[in-house]
């Protein structure tokens, strides 16, 4: 696919995300206090509160995810008759996308009026909960949905949108510093062909540009002592950089052909003396150039000479299709220090979403947010401290696809 065709055919995807393919799931709104808002796919009854009001009976239960100035937590009142209960016992469940369970026991607090729920309710705020009540030896269940940031995408469709994911788990945070330089030739991979003879040029094999396998013959010499004919063959492969003889002449004893090797480069990085002291001989180093990358190792560290302020690192550059050219701008990332840590996920699934910033979770064919709580990074992963766990299967590829049909149908709940 071109890449004209592939970018229009992401924009009709993205035109068709809330009509056809992706099915955003209903939530609550009105479940949330404080400054939750947003649409509701099935009109919820209020309380006076704002809560959810759930009735079995001549039993009602009011219940409200209180969040104004407050770390999010479950506020419930119950009646019986219009009558306020305050010894019955009130517990919560909450079933989040993936199977776990979160348990939420509730106490009556004499000066509120209301029943707390024990614990804050960690974000997402999106499961199937089960409301029980137990009072006077009866017990009284409600279940619902209330779901937020969640859309679903058949396997298909997510295949045909570029939709892919990974698994989250440990993994090293790398720190590096930058350095500066160019591609030069490996000056082992230079030869300089002379004459083992002098004597008279008889004939020219090869011209300037040529490429050559180590033992072809270049030119025919005759020598002037024995007057005997040999050929001068190439020393090592490569390409014909550089040629001072032409039939007829003299060789004596200057450089007839020179030829290069460009399989091999190296990449010369400058290490001034404030980064001196983190640079070794071992050391890991990505070569960048434009679009292009090279993972290497640092093979050698020298004065710059010539009276440079500087010293030289050289680290190779494997070219065996001539990607690379010598005198090429390059940066090199040197990595100082390798840091395990127990979770990470790639940088491109980051995603900003309302005040945080999330990634999300794929179970089956469902998808969620999952804020996070972000540690250290070396631009290519970062930390996960919290809002993740190792196995998680998450979007790495077009998640932006995911946070605008969450938007745009009214699954995101603003807060």
């Amino acid at each position: 696919m071109s890449k004209p065709t592939k970018v229009i055919w992401l924009a009709m995807l993205s035109l068709l995300l809330s009509g056809f393919w992706l099915a955003p799931l209903s939530f609550a709104s009105g479940d949330h206090g404080g400054s939750h808002g947003g649409h509701n796919a099935h009109e919820v009854e209020k309380g006076p509160n704002g809560g959810r009001l759930l009735k079995e009976g001549d039993l009602t239960v009011e219940l409200l995810i209180y969040e104004s100035g407050l770390s999010p937590e479950f506020r419930a009142w119950v009646s019986r008759d219009g009558k306020p209960l305050e010894n019955a016992r009130l517990s919560v469940e909450l079933e989040r996308l993936g199977g776990h369970v979160d348990q939420i026991p509730f106490t009556w607090d004499s000066n509120t009026g209301y029943y707390r729920g024990e614990g804050m309710v960690r974000e997402p705020h999106s499961f199937n909960v089960a409301v029980s009540i137990f009072y006077n030896g009866e017990r009284t269940d409600w279940n619902f949905e209330s779901h937020e940031g969640r859309v679903q995408i058949t396997k298909q469709m997510a295949e045909k949108a570029g939709i892919k994911t990974a698994v989250a788990g440990p993994g090293t945070i790398k720190q590096s510093v930058t350095l500066y330089g160019k591609t030069a030739i490996d000056h082992r991979s230079i030869s300089h062909v002379r004459a083992r003879y002098p004597g008279t040029v008889l004939s020219i094999e090869k011209a300037l540009g040529d490429l050559v396998e180590k033992g072809e013959k270049l030119a025919t010499i005759e020598s002037n002592d024995s007057l005997q004919t040999y050929p001068l063959v190439a020393p090592i492969s490569g390409q014909i950089i550089d040629k001072q003889t032409s039939r007829g002449e003299f060789s004596g004893e200057r450089v007839l052909f020179t030829i290069a090797n460009y399989s091999q480069l190296w990449a010369e990085l400058q290490v001034f003396p404030t980064r001196r002291g983190q640079i070794s001989r071992g050391q890991k180093v990505s070569i960048v150039a434009g679009d292009r990358t090279f993972d290497s190792t640092i093979t050698s560290l020298a004065p710059g000479g010539n009276g440079q302020p500087f010293a030289i690192a050289r680290a190779v550059i494997e070219n065996p299709n001539d990607l690379w050219t010598t005198d090429l701008m390059v940066q090199g990332q040197v990595v100082t220090s390798e840091n395990p840590v127990p979770l990470i996920v790639e940088n491109r699934a980051l995603q900003p979403f309302r005040q945080w910033t999330v990634v999300f979770i794929k179970v089956g064919d469902t998808y969620e947010i999952r804020p996070l709580k972000l540690g250290r990074s070396d631009g290519n992963v970062t930390e996960v401290l919290s809002g993740l766990n190792v196995g998680d299967r998450y979007v790495t590829e077009n998640s932006y696809l995911i946070k605008a049909d969450i938007e745009k149908s009214g699954a995101a709940h603003n807060h």
